[in-house]
């Protein structure tokens, strides 16, 4: 049953609206507005939604992570796990899931206590360490549209999650690595793509540098939900070294290159840089309320 509806608009939105109309698929104004505010309707109310791995025992961080989880020790007063959270509500993610498994009381305690950010706060437990795939595997039934994926572990002041997403929706891929360019690879996983920034493949970790600069996986994903139907239940599967390889083969995997700044906060090193930083305006933290 349909209703009638009057609305007066501008004379170039009108317009827009009449190049449109083909008779066919938008066959007249009416039609054509109608279906035109459905998607604007649907856009609107689509939740953006963001997992942070949260898991990890943190061992290359040890003895700090002995007491306190990787996600929460502090940067400049603040847990990292925070400012990952402050970005988010930036970009308006509706729905935030914390993957937690190692210490994860203290998350539970610590984001309970801030009302501000813990209302959009959901949480995956972890029995036992299920690494990056077995995460979101657990998580799957909370997980209906593309979602966000990122580490707990990786902190930068720039990335746009919005042309991320654009670009994600855009490409057609099942999955988008953002993409770091750093002078030393050999830490992390190194991305091969072609000029149309799809991943052809993966190295994870190159022994060897292969060039000055390298564009390596930056530990932040979109991810469609048909990708958790690759991942086995009840098991630890790596999205690095089983999930996003089998996916490149397809052609299903695009890299969004990304120039600000990115740092992981996996060893001791990096731990102690990113608070320098911080604390010398290197790392720019203005987003941050």
């Amino acid at each position: 049953m349909k209703k009638r509806f009057c609305m007066t608009l501008n004379s170039e939105l009108m317009a827009r609206i009449d190049q449109l109309v083909d008779g066919s698929k938008f066959k007249n104004r009416s039609q054509t507005a109608e279906l035109l505010m459905k998607i604007g309707l649907e856009e609107i109310q689509r939740e953006r939604t963001a997992l942070i791995l949260c898991g990890g025992l943190g061992t290359r961080l040890r003895p700090l992570t002995y007491v306190t989880p990787k996600p929460m020790l502090p940067i400049a007063g603040k847990p990292l796990l925070e400012y990952q959270i402050e970005y988010l509500k930036k970009y308006s993610f509706d729905r935030i899931i914390l993957a937690t498994g190692y210490l994860q009381e203290q998350i539970i305690r610590y984001f309970s206590e801030r009302k501000d950010i813990g209302e959009k706060i959901i949480y995956s437990f972890e029995k036992e360490p299920l690494d990056t795939g077995g995460a979101l595997k657990n998580a799957a039934h909370l997980l209906r549209e593309d979602f966000l994926t990122l580490n707990s572990d990786v902190i930068f002041d720039s990335l746009d999650l919005g042309r991320l997403l654009e670009f994600h929706k855009a490409s057609g891929g099942l999955v988008t690595v953002v993409l770091v360019k750093v002078r030393e690879p050999s830490r992390y996983g190194l991305a091969e793509l072609n000029s149309n920034n799809l991943i052809t493949g993966f190295v994870e970790k190159p022994r060897a540098n292969p060039a000055e600069y390298a564009w390596i996986n930056a530990g932040v994903y979109i991810i469609s939900p048909k990708v958790l139907g690759m991942i086995r239940a009840d098991r630890k599967v790596s999205l690095e070294k089983e999930i996003f390889p089998k996916l490149a083969k397809k052609r299903m995997v695009y890299g969004f290159k990304y120039n600000g700044y990115w740092s992981d906060v996996g060893t001791q090193s990096d731990y102690i840089k990113v608070c320098r930083d911080i604390l010398t305006g290197i790392l720019k933290v203005s987003w941050f309320s």
